[in-house]
């Protein structure tokens, strides 16, 4: 069994709810956090996670077995 792990994604959620929690309704200072926190610069989104589970579940992904796909542009790289 494989396992895909997103990690902080652009979705809807994000806007509507998180802001509102954690930004104080500020959708462009909520982003602009969570985007400085991932070395590519950009946050993903569902297409990113989706294109993973796909390769998985692919012929190219024929010999992958017990493993984890991180999808969370290099967050869990980092050494801070």
């Amino acid at each position: 069994m494989n396992t895909v792990v997103p990690g902080q994604m652009h979705t809807p959620m994000v806007e509507t709810r998180l802001a509102g929690q954690r930004a104080g309704g500020d959708i462009e200072a909520l982003l602009a956090a969570r985007q400085a926190r991932i070395p590519l610069g950009f946050m993903g989104d569902g297409r990113d996670t989706a294109n993973a589970a796909l390769f998985l579940a692919s012929d190219e992904a024929r010999f992958i077995t017990g493993t984890e796909l991180v999808v969370d542009g290099g967050m869990t790289a980092r050494c801070d």
